[in-house]
């Protein structure tokens, strides 16, 4: 993964993910390793500049005091002024992103009016020669320790996965840094302050123990990078049992401090008071553990982040001395990368399941052989009973992607343009879907229809699903409901389907046959009119608003219509027939039709 970027884009495989996480690992795993302030800053550069592949990286430290923020190490740099450069926090590309607000990035530096610039630096920067700056924020336990910086002396745009990369080696050169910082200063104070020895030994074997976690949470996610591995490792370390919420505070997984033990047996679930969505959203604008609440129902809740990206939160009780509060910290910043372990294989499963249906949808031809051998893989045989389901979420469709593909039963799920596509073979998804739901506050528009004899027969039910939903949609309706159950229309067009899969087609347009004919030929949108004009009870004016028409426009499009389909086609009996024909007109060749 590292030869891929050359600043033109990062491979966004599963397989090119997993690659650059390794790679980020093995930078995480040396880190980790030492102990010396300059060694780890010698090597958090000479990574960031080899992953990147720039002309130069650097790394400042932040004066608080002075105001000021100073390049403490560097590779690549040719000019002794600009290794040595000491400049205002807020000042320049480096001064700005040493506030700690987000990375930022410059492809001509000189010239760009955005940065609050110094005559002196840019001097300085115009004698190394660089054009390009990019730059993420050093944090530790929620304040900003200095900045780490890539820059080129060519014009260079860093892409968003590249600008992550340098956030993630950020984020553990920030850890590794204060790690050293550290343990320096508790060797310090072992040496020179005999009256606080005992003191400072402590701080030194809890540091070690720190370090000596960090190692075997990276020994973890090597041997099996899953959330589950990080999670056990740090109940057992903290000794009280701990939970992995999503983002929104949903619980995914828990870990008991001593399974198996008298007090903790195997197979019970440990109880973790709820934190609560404030507390979540607390811990997130802090970056950092915290306890929230008293007594028995306090609880402490550590971000899990990875750049501007939140991936949940972690979870645990009993827990009150600041040194596990760090320990918590650091579990969080792994568990971040474990996830993405995750991330990366499931996009790569959600990818193959997507082919299948899209192959499916599109009857391209495939043997039943391949096709069995294909959807083994999702305990899914070729003549299984199965159901689909065509679902419309009404808001935060990564929620309801991960309910409906954690529901029993969901064999294959995939997105089709704004529309969620799902196979299913247990009868209880229905049920549990709805329950999940609205216990989640998930909107959806949703219909299914099945059972089908054979995945085969999927393009005919998912047809009849889509046009349901399209039919809801049209009227308004919410909740996940049978395709056959979708009002007048939805039980017309389910019985025309039937009909034309026993080779007894039925034309539900008919009545107005001649005036589609007519718009065909002359390009003209009668039945858009006449469809308008019965939604709006038949009124003039209503119908000229929803057009964007004048009435005159309307009345002479409704004198073309009478001329077309004859005198009474607006009125019972034939207005029933004419009214129906256009709502299916309307599901089957309006612009919602093709929206997936």
């Amino acid at each position: 993964m590292v030869d891929t970027l050359d600043g033109s884009g990062t491979d966004e495989t599963g397989h090119g993910r997993e690659a650059l996480l390794r790679a980020l690992l093995d930078t995480a795993a040396e880190l980790s390793s030492l102990q010396d302030v300059e060694s780890v800053l010698q090597s958090i550069v000479r990574r960031t500049r080899h992953l990147l592949r720039s002309d130069m990286a650097y790394i400042s430290l932040n004066d608080h005091a002075a105001g000021e923020t100073y390049i403490r190490q560097s590779d690549g740099v040719t000019t002794q002024e600009y290794r040595t450069l000491r400049m205002p926090i807020g000042y320049g590309i480096l001064g700005r992103v040493a506030t700690g607000v987000a990375p930022y990035q410059t492809t001509d530096y000189l010239r760009d009016e955005s940065i609050p610039h110094l005559d002196s630096i840019d001097e300085i920067v115009a004698g190394e020669g660089v054009l390009t700056i990019m730059g993420v924020p050093l944090l530790v336990g929620g304040q900003v320790i200095g900045a780490l910086m890539v820059a080129e002396r060519s014009h260079r745009v860093f892409s968003p996965e590249e600008i992550d990369v340098a956030d993630s080696l950020g984020t553990h050169a920030a850890v590794a840094l204060d790690n050293a910082e550290r343990y320096t200063r508790a060797l310090h104070d072992a040496e020179q302050l005999s009256r606080e020895h005992e003191r400072s030994q402590e701080e030194l074997v809890s540091r070690t123990q720190l370090m000596d976690f960090d190692a075997e949470l990276l020994h973890e996610i090597n041997r099996a990078p899953t959330e589950d591995s990080v999670l056990t490792l740090t109940a057992q370390t903290l000794g009280a049992p701990v939970a992995l919420l999503s983002e929104i505070g949903e619980q995914i997984a828990v870990a008991a401090a001593r399974p198996g033990h008298p007090d903790d047996p195997a197979g019970r679930t440990p109880t973790i008071p709820s934190p609560g969505l404030a507390a979540l959203e607390a811990a997130s604008a802090a970056g950092r553990a915290l306890r929230i609440g008293e007594g028995p129902d306090a609880v402490v809740v550590a971000p899990i982040r990875s750049g501007h990206d939140a991936l949940g939160h972690l979870v645990t009780c009993g827990v009150e001395d600041p040194a596990e509060l760090q320990l918590l910290d650091h579990a969080a910043a792994h568990m971040a990368l474990a996830l993405q372990f995750v991330r990366a294989e499931e996009d790569a499963q959600h990818r193959q399941q997507l082919d299948v249906i899209e192959d499916l949808l599109a009857e391209r031809p495939i043997s039943d052989h391949r096709l069995a051998r294909r959807l083994q893989r999702w305990r899914l045989g070729l003549h299984d009973p199965i159901h689909v389901a065509v679902i419309l979420p009404a808001q935060d469709t990564d929620a309801v992607r991960r309910l409906l593909r954690g529901l029993p039963g969901t064999r294959l799920a995939a997105p089709l343009g704004d529309q969620l596509c799902v196979i299913f073979d247990d009868e209880r998804w229905v049920a549990s879907a709805r329950r999940q739901a609205s216990e989640q506050g998930l909107g959806i528009q949703g219909a299914w229809s099945g059972p089908m004899p054979s995945i085969r027969h999927l393009p005919k039910h998912h047809r009849i699903a889509r046009l349901a939903v399209t039919a809801m949609r049209l009227g308004g309706r919410q909740g996940l409901v049978d395709a056959a159950d979708v009002g007048v229309v939805g039980a017309v067009l389910h019985a025309a389907s039937q009909a034309e899969a026993q080779g007894d087609p039925i034309d539900l347009t008919a009545p107005i046959a001649a005036l589609v004919s007519h718009d065909a030929e002359r390009g003209t949108e009668l039945v858009r009119t006449a469809a308008t004009f019965f939604e709006t009870d038949r009124r003039i004016d209503r119908t000229a608003e929803a057009l964007f028409l004048h009435r005159s426009t309307v009345k002479q499009r409704l004198q073309s219509i009478r001329r077309i389909l004859g005198e009474g086609w607006d009125h019972a009996p034939r207005s029933l027939d004419v009214h129906l024909a256009l709502r299916v007109w309307s599901l089957t060749h309006g612009p919602e039709t093709d929206a997936d």
